[in-house]
């Protein structure tokens, strides 16, 4: 039995449903505000990383803290003695090697989310010009959507400015990390560095981050910190004025479900519904309705009751999308063009499902008011709003994700193939790894792996990708226009850091303590980190164990984290998890 199926059984026992992409028990994927950021899963090792040489034109060095780049202290835990973690290679190694350009260049390193809906703080104003459609895009109703609900700003910021931020800073090495502050009270500047200094201070000195905390992404102190570039893992509107390591549009097109359907991978077949144009002219100018809407300095909105041209636009287009939807026959998948955490993915399997999808996209405040109300003259040639109708792949046998680290050359690093664990609306949760299986799972993909790469490659990115790939018994049509089969078939592509590629690289960390598998994923805990690791004192102790982000709501007296576990075998991992999870809640991205 496959830890995947152990997991699902797990599942299953306790009331939930776990489903891939293609699962006929799916209902139409609906998700609540409090979703994490879908990072394509990805795992273990299977090249040499033993990467010890430090690169020192690269980047700082752990003992050179600049000005106010905040080192990482070691603050530890009372009364626990944590082990050092020394990871099998870091971003900044796979990079230095990766590129000839970059080798000496001083990388900053963003890994925050974004989101299309809300400013996230009055210095990290939401996106209008490269959308995404996360959860709260998709789900919240629009009157919600304010500066004024400090509670979903408040949610929000937490994951997307400090518990992504964490987990990727935690494999970054000795480069700078660039941190945005939850806001710039005082006690919360104090609060958010004391957060992920205690994460990374667990870290082998030379491989721990510099972090720079700042207030938004307009205020990036380059110059201070001696950073010649900006590499990021999510496009935020306000890099754009920075020296960056690739192209802003380039990087959300690559991301783009649309994008994933022109590439000539093999991905199932889609139809691309397109947006034309934008709505004009401005509110203002449109008719009395937008003139008069009180909510114009949130997230725009083309009323309802609009009579003016911007209104008979969003009609038009509106009505092109709702029949496609209309003809397309069960089962299918609906995607929006730009999402993460599995958010705006809609699995269809019955006419009730499609039924309820329609009139969702049909209501007032429903997703596709909102993302057509969205599109501008500086995005709408990104086609934004476009939506993407796929077939659903048929009797999947596995479900993978696969991550690997692409050279300008385009060759990769291949870095890990893992299983992925999904809630009972399929949105991710977390990922699994086996070390021992990591070589033949790459020589399985190799050819996909190279296939990706090289794309990519194409357009000028490099670093860390992650692919969502099914498998299935009989070979199947794809969307590659040239006849081909196959049995891998692409259901997504993740050009940046996912949520799990700690997991490969802490190869050496486990397989040391005889611990053949492991895993990582998210949790809501009442208490602190302190009471939570005293819980698990004894795995902590033993590196079985150990905190990967971590972030306290001091008001509501709970914390979200990321944790990675280790165990022997595949029972011993499921059980481990089960027991985690029992108590604490599931924190979905």
């Amino acid at each position: 039995m496959t830890l995947l199926s152990l997991l699902n059984r797990v599942g299953a026992a306790r009331g939930s449903q776990s489903a891939s992409h293609a699962s006929s028990t799916i209902f139409c994927v609906r998700y609540n505000v409090n979703i994490k950021c879908r990072p394509t899963p990805v795992k273990g090792p299977q090249l040499n990383l033993n990467l010890t040489d430090t690169c020192r034109k690269y980047c700082a060095s752990a003992s050179q803290t600049l000005h106010t780049m905040g080192s990482v202290d070691n603050p530890g835990l009372a009364g626990i003695q944590l082990p050092t973690i020394k990871l099998d290679s870091t971003l900044t190694e796979l990079f230095r090697r990766a590129s000839s350009k970059n080798a000496n260049a001083r990388l900053g390193m963003v890994f925050c989310g974004v989101n299309s809906s809300v400013d996230l703080n009055p210095d990290f104003p939401r996106n209008t010009k490269y959308l995404y459609q996360d959860s709260p895009f998709n789900t919240v109703p629009r009157k919600e959507l304010t500066r004024k609900n400090h509670e979903l700003k408040k949610s929000l910021a937490m994951k997307y400015l400090s518990l992504i931020p964490q987990r990727d800073a935690f494999i970054a090495g000795p480069s700078p990390v660039i941190m945005f502050n939850m806001n710039q009270s005082l006690s919360t500047v104090a609060h958010d560095r004391e957060e992920a200094s205690t994460t990374l201070s667990v870290l082998d000195p030379s491989q721990r981050p510099n972090l720079v905390f700042c207030p938004g992404p307009s205020k990036i102190p380059m110059k201070e910190h001696g950073i010649d570039k900006i590499t990021y893992k999510i496009v935020a509107d306000g890099l754009e004025a920075y020296p960056l390591t690739h192209s802003l549009e380039t990087h959300w097109i690559l991301n783009s479900k649309a994008g994933l359907t022109r590439s000539g991978l093999p991905t199932p077949k889609c139809d691309i519904v397109s947006v034309k144009g934008y709505p004009s002219p401005d509110p203002k100018y449109c008719c009395e309705a937008c003139r008069t809407d009180k909510r114009s300095n949130d997230l725009a909105f083309i009323p309802v009751s609009c009579t003016g041209p911007r209104g008979q636009w969003l009609k038009t287009q509106s009505s092109k999308i709702l029949s496609a939807i209309s003809s397309r026959s069960v089962p299918f998948v609906l995607k929006n063009q730009q999402v993460f955490g599995g958010a705006g993915t809609w699995i269809v399997t019955t006419q009730e499902q499609k039924d309820e999808l329609f009139s969702d996209f049909e209501s007032p405040d429903g997703p596709l008011r909102k993302l057509l109300s969205q599109v501008t003259p500086e995005n709408y040639h990104m086609d934004p709003a476009a939506v993407i109708i796929s077939d659903m792949v048929s009797s999947p046998i596995g479900d993978y994700g696969l991550t690997f680290f692409v050279n300008e050359n385009g060759g990769h690093v291949f870095l890990a193939a893992s299983e992925q664990m999904t809630d009972g609306n399929n949105a991710w949760v977390g990922s699994t790894i086996v070390y021992s299986r990591q070589k033949a799972l790459y020589e399985k993909f190799k050819a996909l792996i190279t296939r990706t790469a090289e794309f990519v490659s194409k357009h000028g990115y490099i670093g860390p990708v992650g692919t969502d790939v099914l498998e299935t018994k009989e070979e199947g049509e794809t969307e590659t226009h040239n006849g081909e089969k196959t049995r891998f078939h692409v259901v997504d592509l993740n050009v940046r850091t996912s949520g799990s590629l700690a997991l490969p690289l802490l190869k050496g960390h486990f397989t040391e303590r005889g611990l053949d598998c492991a895993s990582s994923f998210g949790i809501t805990v009442r208490g602190i980190r302190e009471e939570f690791a005293r819980r698990w004192k004894r795995e902590f102790e033993e590196g079985k164990m150990f905190v990967l982000s971590w972030y306290e709501d001091r008001e509501e007296g709970s914390s979200i984290a990321d944790v990675v576990v280790g165990a022997e075998d595949e029972k011993g991992l499921g059980e481990m998890i089960e027991r985690v999870r029992e108590g604490s809640e599931e924190v979905v991205f």
